[in-house]
């Protein structure tokens, strides 16, 4: 009687291949750590070019709660203030009274806008 073909893989003698990938296939890849808040960003137009980002931030300072995290002052190629600044805040009572505070309003003489952007994560 002719004999049945066994089932599974052909066994050719020799061991099957290891993937040797990150995670190891038998195990589950560990979950993602979510990227963590590290701030509220308010993004700033027609800021005076005579301010600097100290400048800003001792004003920004003095109506929130918690410390301003960052201020970036946007430049052009050729290193000339754009009139834009990013600041962000630690909490986002502070960025939103920012908004609140210094949309529309006169600095030095010129209207500034501010418009709060959302969340600024820690870089992964």
């Amino acid at each position: 009687a002719p004999h049945a073909p066994a089932r599974g893989p052909p066994r050719l003698g020799a061991p099957a291949p290891q993937l040797y990938g990150y995670p190891p296939q038998h195990q589950a890849a560990p979950p993602a750590a979510a990227p963590t808040i590290c701030g509220y960003q308010v993004r700033l137009s027609n800021v005076p070019p005579e301010l600097t980002a100290r400048d800003l931030a001792e004003a920004f300072g003095e109506v929130s709660q918690s410390r301003v995290e960052s201020v970036d002052l946007l430049r052009d190629t050729q290193g000339r203030a754009t009139g834009e600044a990013l600041v962000v805040f630690g909490s986002m009572a502070d960025a939103q009274n920012a908004v609140r505070r210094y949309h529309g309003g006169d600095l030095n003489g010129r209207k500034l806008m501010a418009v709060y952007e959302g969340e600024v994560y820690n870089p992964r």
